[in-house]
């Protein structure tokens, strides 16, 4: 029973987190140019974005209406899993930067953020590698592979002007 309450406490704040934040990376990428034009805009009222919150709502309705909780649970660590790992990453070439001085330093650097990396690598070579997750695996981290191209035809990488905006490189 404190397991099943715990797993409920931790999904509703995972839940919250992604509600809040969700809408408005949709927002954002609508403002930078990167997602539809239309899902930037702001309720006049309550100046929301609320189109992006529609978005999310109805992914979010999708996704529960189709998969199970085990499929979502699976689905949702192995997309977000490399995402935390290419961050960890970050951390070395971060400290090679001229100038980068940051207010808080990662103990026991490189071992603490080498390990994180490496057992990500384990984590998800492992769910490829049993029969059981392989497929459901592959198909979760080929869709985000997808991203990668998707991203390169329509938007291109982007320099800063001198001005302050972007520009195609």
């Amino acid at each position: 029973m404190f397991v099943a309450a715990t797993v409920v406490v931790s999904t509703f704040g995972t839940l919250n987190g992604s509600l809040l934040t969700s809408p408005r990376i949709f927002y954002a990428m609508s403002e930078d140019r990167l997602f539809f034009k239309g899902v930037g805009a702001v309720h006049r009222r309550f100046g929301t974005p609320y189109v992006a919150i529609g978005v999310s709502a109805t992914l979010g309705i999708a996704f529960v209406l189709l998969r199970t909780f085990e499929q979502l649970a699976d689905t949702f660590v192995t997309a977000i899993v490399p995402f935390y790992a290419l961050g960890v990453a970050a951390v070395f070439v971060m400290r090679r930067r001229a100038g980068y001085d940051p207010p808080f330093r990662v103990p026991w650097y490189p071992v603490v953020p080498a390990l994180f990396v490496l057992a990500t690598i384990y984590l998800l070579t492992n769910a490829l590698v049993d029969p059981a997750t392989r497929w459901a695996t592959a198909a979760v981290l080929g869709t985000v592979m997808i991203g990668i191209p998707v991203y390169y035809l329509t938007v291109g990488r982007r320099r800063a002007t001198p001005d302050g905006n972007s520009e195609p490189v």
